[in-house]
């Protein structure tokens, strides 16, 4: 009875799928506002490993959010919903069905014919919308440490940055830079260069802006959007700032990026596209990073983390 109570007819599910896509529409939607773009950098620094999809959909709907996790994995991690909560919706996958896959193999397992994982809204609860189980039940901790601009604790990334330098062409060099200016990236040499006075999570946070700039053009593909200085400042300053984030560093220091006056006469579909190189950008370094980490795992409470290649909906 279960299963005929929640199956539906084709008419219900291409209005599900009309107003799936609608919500994701104005969550790119929302990116033409500054406080929209804002909102998105800061999830995007708790979110790196979501689709491009899913952070913007989780900044829309509740731009504080800083961990999520489904119903049953909050309970695993020693949490539970409080009742009431209202859900957030994000795209997760769901795979064949065993049965589905089974029939497939039965049918001579034509690579073209294989069951396919697809895509849909579902409910996922933030960090703020649980409390801890009692005991015997032992939570999980959800706090990552903040490590400060001044401290040494994120001098381990030091070595992973400059071999992704090394990798697109760009030799890193430690020196005396005279003036104010923290590094620089030399666009002739596609030299990068780093103040030897900082400490090492100053070196760390001012790599990283400065391996946006290198990237700007040794990552860049045909579709990619032509960028002004003042529009590849904003791209290069995103990327850093959600970067840091995701890697602890404490960007209080820091204002977040904010549209330059192009957004107003920028089409959704430039803005758009200005948004997924930043999160390519930005993947490049958070890859090199996190393969420094031997042994890392993805968290087992990001059930779409696989769905990175999951498209922003067409825009216009």
């Amino acid at each position: 009875m279960g299963s005929r109570r929640n199956q539906l007819t084709d008419e219900q599910r291409a209005e599900r799928r009309r107003q799936e896509c609608e919500t994701a529409q104005r969550a790119v939607e929302a990116l033409k506002s500054t406080e929209g773009w804002q909102r998105w950098l800061v999830a995007r620094a708790s979110f790196h490993r979501y689709s491009l999809s899913n952070q913007l959909l989780i900044a829309m709907q509740r731009p504080h959010a800083t961990r999520v996790a489904g119903f049953r994995a909050w309970l695993s991690l020693g949490y539970f919903v409080r009742k009431g909560e209202t859900s957030i919706r994000i795209w997760v996958p769901m795979k064949p069905t065993k049965k589905a896959l089974a029939e497939w193999a039965a049918n001579g397992s034509d690579p073209a014919a294989k069951p396919r994982t697809w895509f849909k809204l579902g409910p996922v609860f933030d960090r703020s919308q649980v409390e801890a189980l009692p005991a015997p039940a032992t939570p999980a901790p959800l706090d990552l440490p903040i490590e400060p601009v001044v401290g040494e604790t994120l001098a381990w990334a030091l070595e992973p940055l400059i071999a992704l330098g090394d990798e697109i062409g760009s030799a890193v060099t430690f020196e005396a830079i005279p003036g104010s200016a923290d590094g620089f990236y030399e666009i002739r040499s596609r030299r990068i260069a780093v103040e030897e006075t900082l400490t090492p999570n100053g070196r760390v946070g001012t790599l990283v802006h400065e391996l946006a700039h290198a990237l700007v053009r040794a990552d860049r593909r045909d579709d990619d959007p032509s960028l002004s200085y003042a529009e590849e400042e904003l791209v290069v300053e995103s990327v850093a700032y959600t970067v840091c984030g995701s890697a602890g560093l404490d960007t209080a220091g820091n204002s977040i990026p904010y549209l330059a006056a192009w957004s107003e006469s920028a089409s959704l579909a430039t803005i758009a596209a200005t948004a997924a190189l930043i999160d390519r950008l930005a993947r490049r370094i958070e890859d090199a990073v996190d393969a420094a980490l031997r042994g890392e795992t993805l968290d087992a409470d990001e059930p779409h983390v696989d769905a990175a290649a999951h498209a922003l909906p067409v825009v216009a």
